[in-house]
């Protein structure tokens, strides 16, 4: 996270423009904080996302690649990057960073899922995934924690 009150501030004005659907004056803003701070991962993360809501991939991509090398533990950071891979139709590179993803942050439920998506696109018939029974699992468990259960085993 980054020590510039600027950067943050700037930050939190794009997430909130990001939140809003308005993703051009996100994509600014984000720009903005990184005249601020250039090492800001989550920065370039946010602004990815937003870039891959304007169906910019190519600058998606950089952002999230951009990120990764601020902060190569960055899960969420190459699940995105994955989603934009994807996009571009590159089933290979999509998958590697889902499972990178799913290696550095084994909750992330989210990645399993996408994992499991471009495996069932890549293949004609892949059976019953253990990445889909897994996500099922992340997901009962998350909700048994918000309701106030003990966790599913």
């Amino acid at each position: 996270m980054s020590e510039n009150i600027m950067a943050i501030k700037l930050f939190d004005d794009g997430v909130g423009a990001f939140l809003r659907n308005d993703f051009r004056a996100s994509i600014k803003l984000f720009g903005q904080a990184l005249v601020h701070d250039r090492k800001f991962a989550l920065v370039y993360s946010s602004r990815g996302a937003a870039y891959l809501k304007t169906k910019r991939v190519k600058k998606a991509l950089s952002d999230f690649t951009r990120a990764i090398r601020l902060d190569p533990g960055y899960a969420r950071a190459f699940y995105l990057r994955g989603l934009a891979h994807e996009k571009t139709g590159d089933l290979a590179l999509a998958y590697r960073d889902f499972d990178r993803a799913i290696e550095i942050d084994p909750d992330l439920e989210a990645a399993y899922r996408s994992r499991d998506y471009v495996l069932e696109k890549a293949v004609d018939d892949p059976g019953e995934s253990e990445d889909f029974e897994m996500a099922d699992h992340l997901e009962a468990m998350r909700v048994a924690q918000f309701s106030g259960e003990k966790k599913a085993a």
